[in-house]
């Protein structure tokens, strides 16, 4: 029965709960994240549980919008909640969120405040290096001398924790000389101070210090809490230092509370009359061990802690019960026991909270996690996307510049092989000129042999208009049919004047009109004229004869140099080792020029040589030409 009742009141309670938080939600979702987050810093002293229900609906809607500023603001705050309600390791979280919200500017005073939280709560955990680190980035991001006062302090008590003296005293130096210190800030130096001295044992300077802490404590205004305790922690580190007599200790012992008139917090004056009261307990005063604790009882209100209320009821009632006042101790256990009660409640209440608290904490980051892994997964495929994107127009470019590229190695490769084929074919038709100039020379010098000095008079005159075609031919490509038709007439006529005994010819040009308008490479024809006289009508017995004939065709022209001479195995048995290299570097280059002109120039030439007359002893020689008129 008790069970059943038991799972009925958690039902309930889990219902209730819900609901609460269903409506809330609700009631929170038409606030914008600004006025939640203002409502929620008025709550978290009273109700951090609400406060944080607040934040996270303010960063839930800040999330949707964007709105980074706003959840660092929030992440902060939840930092807060969580450091006053003693949970670090979630406030070092928060914080650090909060710190991944400010933007990646490195002097900003919302970095500088997160990095002074946290260098405190590690502080508080006594992580000394992670505590100087945040201190360090507080003092480099600040942009405010007050923040960066507090920052400076937390490094003092970093080095505290550390021992290292040397460096206490040059930062508290630093900081009376650069900072302009009010009444508060100087006592808090002079507290650092002496618990430096207390660690290097110089005890005088330590009480010194401590006391000038005390007389810069200000009067009228009341300062802070942690103030006070960075001075009762000097005082408790002297009362603990055995270098002091017994005096001493009594006199410091009762410094705060009696020795300044400062207005200090009530929760420090309580304590601080406790403290007197065990002093002079000790000394075995009860009357005024009873006065200082009555004067902590009257100090106490609503607002104090039960804790610190109960220590003073229970004190309270051992002085009274040693005084013999059975009834104010009886009255003062009452108290205490009320006290004690209300204690345990509260820390059932704080433990109870602070499990909602942790519960809905991970609840949240569950939710927060879900939420972050729908929105990396949707980043993930946009990012796959354009990554895909990225990847095939990389590819694309890479495909279209090796394109580019490619064409342009084959552009230049074509256009280089072109300039050296051009260079090579000029080469070749430069070596036809000396070997032409050559035999032109012989005739010449075969005339003067004779004593025939007109006909070589002669000779040398058409041999100097032919010289001057040849050179004005040499430097071009091309020439017209016209100029090559002429040059080969009047070459015809110099070799014929010298064997006119040799050979007769006929140079019959059947090409119509149009066809003179077409270019060809010159000396194309000469070659061979030349062949014939030199290679096969001149070793002929009797007179032979040249037949050169250009007929056209439908699409061609047909050169054809035909003669009845020795043929070309004879004459090439009948010739010099010396005149079978040159016969045979003639007709090399011709057949070169031709191929190296059809393969730069797109043309089709053709040659073909045969044998006129198989069967005789004078076999002689065809040779056809074709020039195609297309191109």
């Amino acid at each position: 029965m008790v069970y059943r009742s038991f799972l009925i009141c958690l039902f309930l309670l889990v219902f209730s709960n819900i609901t609460i938080g269903q409506i809330k939600s609700k009631v929170y979702s038409k606030q914008s994240s600004n006025s939640l987050l203002k409502q929620a810093r008025k709550e978290k002293e009273k109700n951090p549980t609400n406060a944080i229900l607040l934040v996270e609906e303010s960063i839930n809607k800040a999330k949707k919008k964007e709105k980074r500023q706003i959840e660092a603001e929030a992440y902060y705050l939840l930092g807060e909640i969580y450091e006053q309600i003693g949970q670090n390791n979630l406030a070092l979280q928060r914080y650090q969120e909060a710190l991944s919200r400010t933007g990646d500017k490195k002097t900003t005073q919302d970095r500088a405040l997160i990095h002074e939280r946290m260098g405190i709560v590690f502080l508080k955990e006594e992580d000394d290096r992670r505590a100087e680190v945040s201190f360090n980035l507080c003092i480099q991001s600040s942009q405010e001398q007050t923040t960066t006062l507090r920052c400076k302090e937390g490094l003092v008590d970093v080095k505290l924790l550390q021992k290292n003296n040397e460096a206490v005293a040059v930062f508290l130096d630093s900081i009376a000389s650069n900072f302009e210190l009010d009444s508060i800030g100087l006592a808090k130096v002079e507290a650092r101070r002496a618990q430096n001295y207390i660690q290097q044992n110089d005890i005088p300077k330590a009480t010194e210090s401590y006391y000038n802490s005390l007389e810069n404590l200000p009067k009228n205004v009341e300062a802070s809490k942690e103030t006070y305790e960075t001075i009762k922690k000097a005082q408790d580190d002297l009362i603990e230092s055995d270098k002091n007599s017994d005096e001493e200790k009594i006199v410091l012992q009762n410094t705060i509370a009696s020795n300044t008139n400062a207005n200090i917090p009530k929760d420090i004056q309580i304590m601080e009359n406790l403290q007197l009261a065990l002093n002079f307990e000790a000394e075995n005063d009860l009357g005024k061990a009873s006065r200082f604790i009555n004067n902590s009882k009257n100090l106490i209100s609503p607002e104090t802690s039960p804790v610190i209320s109960a220590d003073v009821f229970k004190k309270s009632s051992e002085l009274n019960q040693r005084l013999g006042n059975i009834t104010e101790a009886a009255e003062d256990v009452e108290f205490f026991k009320n006290l004690r009660q209300r204690r345990i409640d509260d820390l059932k209440n704080n433990l109870q909270q602070q499990i909602e608290i942790v519960k809905s904490q991970k609840q949240f980051d569950i939710n927060r996690s879900e939420s972050t892994i729908q929105e990396r997964d949707q980043e993930l495929m946009q990012s796959q996307l354009w990554i895909q994107k990225i990847i095939i127009g990389f590819l694309c470019a890479l495909i279209i510049g090796s394109l580019i590229f490619f064409y342009f190695l084959c552009k230049n490769v074509k256009e280089k092989r072109k300039v050296n084929q051009k260079l090579l074919l000029k080469s070749l038709r430069t070596q036809m000129n000396p070997h032409f100039i050559f035999n032109a020379l012989n005739s010449v010098n075969n005339f003067i042999a004779k004593n025939d000095e007109k006909a070589a008079n002669k000779f040398l005159s058409n041999f100097s208009r032919l010289m001057r075609k040849v050179l004005d031919h040499s430097q071009k490509d091309f020439i017209s049919f016209e100029e090559e038709i002429e040059l080969n007439e009047l070459y015809l006529q110099l070799e014929h004047f010298r064997f006119r005994d040799k050979f007769d010819y006929t140079f019959e040009n059947n090409a119509k009109e149009q066809s003179y308008y077409l270019d060809i490479p010159p000396m194309l024809i000469q070659p061979f004229i030349e062949n014939a006289v030199w290679h096969g009508l001149r070793y002929k017995e009797g007179i032979g004869q040249l037949d050169v004939t250009i007929n056209e065709k439908a699409d061609r022209l047909s050169i054809i140099i035909k003669d009845n001479g020795i043929g070309r195995k004879r004459s090439t048995e009948s010739k010099t080792q010396n005149q079978k290299k040159y016969k045979s570097t003639g007709l090399q280059n011709v057949n070169k020029r031709l191929e190296l002109i059809n393969e730069l120039y797109d043309k089709k030439y053709e040659i073909m040589v045969n044998d006129l007359n198989p069967e005789s002893e004078d076999t002689g020689t065809l040779v056809e030409i074709t020039i195609p008129l297309a191109k």
